[in-house]
């Protein structure tokens, strides 16, 4: 870690800079007097409990924060052998115990607690901030935080678009008239039905969730060789996001046109299918995930539309 000179200690404790070029992290500041190796009596002890915390940003070299080994975030626990050289926990579980990797030296590894406590103060902004994430995370958490973030980015689905953005974002993306046609947006509420006209023109529409998660999915119609059309629906979300959770399921039903002898119109349902989710949203993802198939019979006018009812519930 290269350090600027620190200036001459007042009693007001002036703060130490810390120069790099690498990472930048935020820190617990403590007071003087609260050192990682203790001792000082209960007197310090109660005037650290009682100090407000601060913090600080500083920069320090990514490589300090990450194993010399495996080149992975340290995070505890971490060992140290007697010349100060240092591995985490998944590379000491594959070393000799009574020898170290750099230096040779005999003697087993020991924990080294004060760098446990220290990696777990270094917390980053996540990395996907600029589509709208503000969460400081500990930095050997970033890679976790990182593949369940749900503002995790994802592609417009029109050609040759190379927008990238979260959820909400691709979503006003795509609601805007330019560069490309606006997508039509409707608001739904889990648990109940909406009721979508898709003509052959305009096969792609976009639900929104009226609850807190505002959680946005697709619904595309596409073309099954000359005499069907299918329908599908995805939950717009990049895949780590959706193994976190929460999952929906979807009903779907098509109404045809009525028949002449029972004037029953002919219905096409599908009831409670899992909703797959994609960071890529388009046409491709509709007909690999078709889930309702229609016969062109049962379209409506020259446009070709399909009647279709959806109903989209969380399933856990």
């Amino acid at each position: 870690m290269a350090m600027d000179k620190r200036e001459q200690r007042s009693s007001s404790n002036k703060k130490a800079r810390v120069e790099s070029t690498e990472v930048q992290v935020k820190e617990e500041e403590m007071e003087e007097g609260g050192g990682l190796g203790g001792g000082g009596g209960a007197l310090v002890a109660a005037e650290e409990a009682a100090a407000p915390r601060e913090e600080l940003a500083v920069k320090i070299y990514k490589e300090k924060l990450h194993c010399p080994l495996c080149t992975l975030p340290l995070k505890p626990p971490i060992f140290q052998c007697e010349s100060g050289h240092i591995v985490c926990g998944a590379c000491h579980d594959q070393l000799p115990k009574d020898k170290c990797y750099a230096c040779g030296l005999d003697g087993a590894y020991r924990r080294n607690a004060t760098l446990e406590d220290v990696v777990g103060w270094f917390r980053i902004l996540c990395p996907y901030a600029e589509y709208g994430c503000r969460v400081y995370v500990t930095y050997h958490a970033a890679g976790d935080h990182q593949l369940a973030c749900p503002c995790a980015p994802c592609r417009c689905p029109e050609p040759g678009c190379g927008f990238l953005g979260s959820p909400p974002m691709l979503r006003d993306h795509l609601a805007a008239a330019a560069p490309h046609a606006a997508w039509p947006v409707d608001k739904i509420r889990y648990g109940n039905a909406k009721h979508l006209f898709l003509p052959a023109s305009q096969p792609r529409r976009l639900l929104v969730a009226e609850e807190d998660d505002g959680r946005v999915f697709l619904v595309s119609t596409c073309a099954l060789g000359s005499s069907h059309r299918g329908a599908s629906v995805v939950c717009v979300r990049a895949s780590g996001n959706a193994a976190a959770g929460p999952q929906y399921t979807c009903s779907m039903w098509a109404t045809g046109h009525k028949a002449a002898a029972s004037s029953r119109a002919e219905m096409v349902i599908v009831q409670a299918m899992e909703v797959p989710s994609s960071s890529a949203p388009g046409e491709d993802t509709a007909e690999e995930a078709v889930r309702l198939v229609v016969r062109n019979k049962n379209l409506h006018g020259a446009s070709m539309e399909m009647r279709l009812t959806i109903r989209i519930e969380v399933s856990a």
